[in-house]
Order: structure tokens, then C-alpha cells, then sequence
């Protein structure tokens, strides 16, 4: 899949592999953190055009309205949001899929990346997916090692992630989610 402009939202925690993944492989890059510190090391120097550091909480709705307009019209249409978005910034998403879906016509992907969780369908129905947005589902497990459980490294979290985007898939589960009274 060849994209010219992605958004990261949260992407400079457990996700940074894949922020630095794509702005290695897509023309225009935004990665939204609260932590300039952390932002500036995704790419430090800023030697790479297209690379756009936002320091921004995403909970703040009309800011982050304000970011994907700029954004957009600034690099045109979007082709992939990268979200790592919690639960404490309900209005974050459908924000996003207003937004991008006002500003645009062409189809885009949205992944979602979600936490371990038991109550995955009712977090699922919660999501009003634009007509032009091709979803794509990424929930965090963890890993079982000899019977002795652990939760997933950086490194594997963004790895499970590049991989879904790579491949396109609807929906992966990076680790494993059973036995789930075996978790960390």
C-alpha cells in the first residue's frame, strides 16, 4: 500500500516504532504527543522534510479539529490515522472521522489500536465508521511464556502494528488474549 500522508495520534510511547516506521516510508508525516521531549526524538534534526512533531492533547477537541484541518490542507488528503487514543478522550475519534471526512473525499484507513480488553464488542459499537474509511481493529494482548504470562514489549506492540498496516489486515491481535485469566 503506497501512502503519501499519514497522522499519528499518541505515537510516541509504545508506539514510536511505528511513528519512526512511517516517516521513513511516507512522504508526510504528523505525530501527535503531549511530550515535546519525546517528539523531537522520533527524528531528531528534523532532517526529513515531511515529518511534522505536534505537541497537542487530543482530549482538547477543538485543537485537535484545528490539527486535521491544517493538516490536510496543508498535505493533502489523508491515507492512514495511526490511534492510540484512551478511553478518557471519548470525543478524540469521532472528531477525527468528522473531520477527515469533511475535508476529503478519497478512502483512508483509521487503526485503531485498543488495549487488552474482556469487553471488546461494546468498545466496537461505540464507533461510527465513515463511509470512505476502510477501519482497521489492532488490540494488544499479551504474551505466554512457559505458562508464565507477560505483557508485550515496544518493540513487539509496533512490530504487530507495522505488520497489520503492511498487510492491511481488518483485524489483529498482537499476542495473545487466552487463556485471558492468564494475564499480567
Amino acid at each position: 500500500m503506497e501512502m503519501e500522508h499519514a497522522l499519528v495520534i499518541g505515537g510516541t510511547g509504545m508506539i514510536s516504532g511505528v511513528s519512526k516506521w512511517l516517516i521513513k516510508n511516507v512522504k508526510y508525516v504528523s505525530v501527535v504527543g503531549r511530550n515535546q521531549q519525546r517528539l523531537q526524538q522520533l527524528h531528531p534534526g528534523h532532517d526529513k522534510n515531511g515529518f511534522r512533531p505536534v505537541s497537542l492533547d487530543y482530549k482538547d477537541t477543538e485543537s485537535l479539529r484545528q490539527f486535521l484541518r491544517q493538516s490536510i490542507q496543508k498535505n493533502g488528503p489523508v491515507d492512514i490515522v495511526v490511534s492510540w487514543i484512551h478511553s478518557d478522550a471519548p470525543d478524540a475519534i469521532p472528531t477525527i472521522f468528522e473531520e477527515i471526512n469533511h475535508c476529503q473525499q478519497e478512502q483512508w484507513r483509521f487503526v485503531h489500536i485498543k488495549g487488552s480488553s474482556r469487553d471488546l464488542p461494546a468498545i466496537q459499537s461505540q464507533i461510527t465508521v465513515p463511509i470512505n474509511c476502510l477501519y482497521r481493529d489492532v488490540q494488544l494482548g499479551f504474551k505466554m511464556e512457559d505458562d508464565v504470562s507477560r505483557w508485550l514489549t515496544h518493540e513487539e506492540i509496533s512490530n504487530g502494528i507495522i505488520s497489520a498496516i503492511h498487510h492491511d489486515r481488518k483485524k489483529t491481535i498482537v499476542g495473545t488474549l487466552y487463556p485471558w485469566e492468564k494475564r499480567p
